[in-house]
């Protein structure tokens, strides 16, 4: 149409020389119109794509070299069509390159670096990422020239992108995925490791900000220097979440070891003519860990003398089977420290967790009630601490509490309970359709009369 308008004008003027280039620039104009629309095509598309999401956003430079190669790629349909060479052309064009990428050899590697940082994506817009020299900060931006991260001081830091591709990057990814950074705390060589990581355990999972699945750990790491070192690693929704976490997580850690009556050991150089203050450190005795759980509470201060005479400590390490499934029990076991998972075997022969014990509950109940072999499998999910006590002294005392053997009927009504409704949920088999039932209710849908038939036939006499 413009074109067609600036002939119509030439010839009315009378400029019938001009009408040539016009005729081409018009051309030409069509061409780079037509490439910068296709390329505004394929920018909607990956912003429809992206929607909100920043971290699926695509770079600017990118944008922008979908634009430059459209636009290239219509100029050198214009040329084609004008039969031009293609040969002269690069030849000419080739030569001022040289010149100019010798002059622009810093501007061109960044350009190339952006490139290829935004082909390669090895982070996204909204990511956290941390530098060699320690620099962490947010991506925002990458366009032609540098990478735009903004720190936790809100402040932007802008790198260079051959410098951003030139280094090691650590990408601590953004609030989607998850953070499982560890800690280390120095205890004194005098508290017992079972001991010492158990109170660590304990103190995790009292952490809000801190997941329960995947469940935390606490193991000692270093036994060779004193003190002792012990890591303490967990699983945060988010890098965001790291320092509230980790505040809560020490504070949790001071509060255990002060219960306990522990003291943290750090690396002091400095020489004290005082009398050290030496630690115990040693786990409580069957007696305090009774009254302390809900258990003892339930008990008298005779029964409770009688459960700690016919009790004692005894630990497993992560993983070991403590009671299987289908073996009498032949003691009563009180949780003190670490976790322990209950399973059942489904039909199938795969086994499904149940429930997880934490400290303070028990198990071996049904064997002391019914004399019953345990339907469950008790495993240690850590490395756990237990009060085994006699079936006998327990089963003595139970049967003068009614109350108390009501109250263990209940824990194991509702861990049988459990169970069963594990099995019975991986025994519901959902009915798959042949191809003979689809095709057979297909029929019955063709061959159903229409609304306006059915009303039809009853109207007729």
């Amino acid at each position: 149409m413009a074109g067609a308008l600036l002939q119509l004008a030439g010839d009315v003027l009378g400029l019938t020389e001009a009408q040539q280039p016009l005729r081409s620039a018009t051309l030409l104009f069509a061409h780079l119109a037509a490439g910068w629309a296709l390329a505004r095509v394929i920018e909607v598309l990956l912003l429809d794509r992206a929607n909100e999401d920043v971290s699926e956003r695509i770079p600017k430079i990118v944008v922008g070299l979908i634009y430059v190669a459209t636009i290239f790629l219509g100029l050198v349909v214009f040329l084609w069509q004008r039969g031009y060479s293609f040969t002269g052309l690069w030849v000419s064009t080739g030569v001022a390159a040289g010149v100019l990428g010798f002059a622009l050899q810093k501007t061109l590697g960044d350009l190339f670096s952006g490139i290829a940082l935004g082909i390669e994506r090895p982070f996204r817009l909204g990511d956290w990422v941390e530098l060699e020299d320690a620099t962490v900060g947010q991506v925002i931006d990458i366009n032609w020239r540098a990478t735009h991260l903004r720190g936790w001081d809100n402040a932007t830091l802008v790198v260079p992108n051959s410098l951003m591709a030139g280094q090691a990057i650590k990408n601590l990814h953004d609030d989607k995925h998850l953070y499982a950074p560890w800690y280390f705390v120095k205890l004194p060589a005098e508290v017992e490791p079972r001991f010492a990581s158990a109170l660590l355990l304990e103190a995790a999972l009292r952490c809000e900000s801190v997941l329960k699945f995947p469940y935390p750990v606490a193991r000692l790491a270093d036994a060779t220097t004193i003190p002792y070192s012990y890591m303490v690693w967990v699983h945060l929704r988010n890098y965001q979440t790291m320092f509230r976490a980790r505040e809560e997580l020490f504070r949790e850690i001071h509060k255990s070891l002060q219960n306990a009556g522990i003291e943290s050991a750090p690396e002091v150089h400095e020489l004290r003519t005082r009398r050290a203050h030496v630690t115990s450190g040693e786990p409580p005795s069957i007696h305090l860990a009774l009254k302390s759980l809900d258990l003892g509470g339930l008990l008298t201060e005779e029964e409770l003398d009688q459960v700690v005479a016919s009790s004692r400590y005894c630990h497993f390490d992560t993983g070991h089977r403590i009671l299987a499934e289908g073996e009498a029990s032949d003691a009563f076991y009180i949780i003190a420290g670490g976790l322990v998972e209950a399973s059942v075997t489904l039909h199938n022969g795969e086994r499904k967790v149940t429930e997880t014990l934490t400290p303070g509950d028990s198990f071996g109940i049904t064997a002391m009630l019914t004399k019953d072999p345990s339907v469950l499998e008790l495993s240690a999910k850590s490395d756990v601490s237990l009060i085994r006590t006699d079936i006998e002294c327990v089963r003595t005392i139970v049967s003068a509490r009614p109350e108390l053997a009501e109250h263990l009927a209940q824990i194991v009504k509702q861990r049988l309970d459990a169970a069963e409704a594990v099995v019975a949920a991986s025994r519901r088999n959902v009915r798959r359709l042949s191809v003979r039932d689809i095709r057979q209710r297909i029929e019955g849908l063709v061959s159903r009369p229409g609304r306006g038939e059915r009303q039809g036939d009853k109207r007729q006499p």
